[in-house]
């Protein structure tokens, strides 16, 4: 009877060894992100509270406004999943009120010197409960969320704003790929197809979701395809065009598919074809259109000059595009679309060309030049700013990055924090005024795709 007790004892002690060690549940997963939401929220009401108050002179503020949101995550209940992390994220930030409380203490007394002493401690302080709250899940506390932006509780004003100083690294992607769009749905940033590190066509597509910091897989495409475009229209993702492989050749054929996410199903399905197949090219949408520009067809090597707009219902062709290329970034305001650079089929014939297209006017006019050539860069448009980022040449990689201003009369470019490692085939998006790179390949060709991501904050 014993043995059998010390039997049954020892199969008990296996099976909760056995169901630690196989991982979170899908819905614990859910119920822990939905928490992290929440959280979020909760640090962007500090960070909005406190974007106008100086720690140096109200440290007693800052004391206050952590200590609520320590207060109001306590009073939630939290989820089972990494429930240690989240108390040592607490008593992290308690610690952080502590020493806002002493600060405070010391300049009721006039004691300048403590108070000083104090506002270090809470630096220091602060990066233990940042760092702790990220790995809980949380981005960095002083961007909840990314796009509410503000300077870290205990900085130095006298530093400066510093926008966009430096890109901040994100959580990486969970298939590294390259020659890919990035586009924005729900807050969400989204990649379809690509090619991965071992230079193969995938069809797979991915969403990141930067409140919580985290990849995610999206519905799989219908088949592999890379050099696509990618845009949201009308509350639906669109891949168009690209190349898909056929045995060992990448660019065996050119399509002129335009493959659709049903929001209802999550099912991609087909939607009214491109007149002009086409891979490499840019697409935007400008209003209430899609406008597709540039390219260049595989097999036999032919650049694609004829514009087309999609309105919902079919395409269209407008004005050719002056000057020609593939592997040209595009953006949009609401008015235009931007393409920039490109190139005839090699980075030895990068072009510095920025043309803009007038969809009401259907009108291409050249804007500007780039301060040097440039092809398989990635280009959003952020406060006004046409940024385009990354670059290809015939044996290396660039990660500069330029602005231009489009509101001004008299705009030069300007140059920006450059992406570490340089990258091409990359895709970049805006989410308000934070700036986001994604993938892309650290060597020129279509080897070294990447699973980095970025994020450049700008005030």
């Amino acid at each position: 009877m014993r043995r059998s007790v010390t039997l049954l004892a020892a199969l008990i002690v296996i099976f909760v060894w056995l169901s630690g060690c196989s991982g979170p549940r899908p819905e614990q997963r859910a119920i822990k992100d939905a928490f992290i939401r929440q959280l979020v929220g909760s640090c962007a009401q500090v960070n909005r509270q406190l974007e106008e108050i100086d720690a140096k002179t109200h440290p007693g503020i800052y004391a206050d406004q952590f200590a609520q949101f320590a207060d109001e995550a306590r009073r939630q209940p939290a989820p089972d999943l990494d429930r240690k992390q989240f108390k040592i994220m607490l008593t992290k930030i308690d610690a952080l009120v502590g020493e806002f409380r002493s600060a405070q203490e010391a300049l009721i007394t006039g004691n300048r010197s403590e108070a000083d002493r104090a506002l270090e401690q809470a630096n220091r302080k602060f990066a233990e409960a940042d760092a702790a709250a990220q790995k809980y899940g949380m981005p960095p506390l002083n961007t909840c969320p990314h796009e509410s932006g503000t300077s870290p509780p205990a900085r130095d004003p006298a530093a400066g704003s510093a926008p966009a100083a430096a890109w901040l690294p994100r959580h990486e992607m969970a298939l590294g790929v390259q020659q890919v769009n990035a586009t924005v749905l729900n807050g969400r940033i989204w990649v379809a197809g690509g090619l991965t590190a071992s230079g193969e066509a995938t069809a797979s597509t991915q969403f990141y979701d930067p409140v919580i910091n985290s990849w995610e897989q999206g519905p799989p495409l219908p088949e592999p395809v890379h050099h696509a475009m990618l845009v949201t229209y009308r509350d639906q993702l669109a891949v168009i065009g690209g190349f898909r492989s056929r045995d060992n050749d990448l660019l065996a054929v050119t399509s002129p598919r335009m493959m659709l996410l049903d929001n209802k199903t999550d099912k991609w399905v087909d939607g009214p074809p491109l007149r002009h197949p086409r891979a490499a090219g840019g697409a935007a949408v400008v209003g209430d259109e899609i406008v597709v520009v540039g390219g260049r067809v595989g097999n036999p090597e032919q650049l694609v000059t004829q514009t087309e707009v999609y309105d919902g219902t079919g395409w269209r062709d407008a004005a050719d595009i002056p000057v020609p290329g593939d592997h040209l970034a595009v953006a949009a305001d609401s008015n235009y679309l931007y393409a920039v650079g490109g190139r005839k089929f090699t980075a030895g014939s990068n072009t510095d060309d920025v043309q803009r297209y007038d969809p009401k006017a259907n009108r291409w006019t050249i804007l500007t030049r780039t301060p040097q050539p440039v092809s398989g860069a990635g280009a959003a448009i952020v406060d006004g700013r046409l940024i385009v980022a990354g670059r290809e040449g015939v044996t290396s990689v660039s990660g500069t990055v330029q602005a231009y201003d489009l509101t001004a009369s008299n705009a030069t470019w300007t140059s920006l924090a450059s992406l570490d490692p340089g990258r091409h085939g990359l895709g970049v998006t805006a989410i308000g005024k934070t700036l986001y790179a994604v993938g892309g390949a650290t060597k020129a060709g279509h080897t070294a795709s990447t699973n980095l991501v970025a994020a450049l904050r700008f005030s």
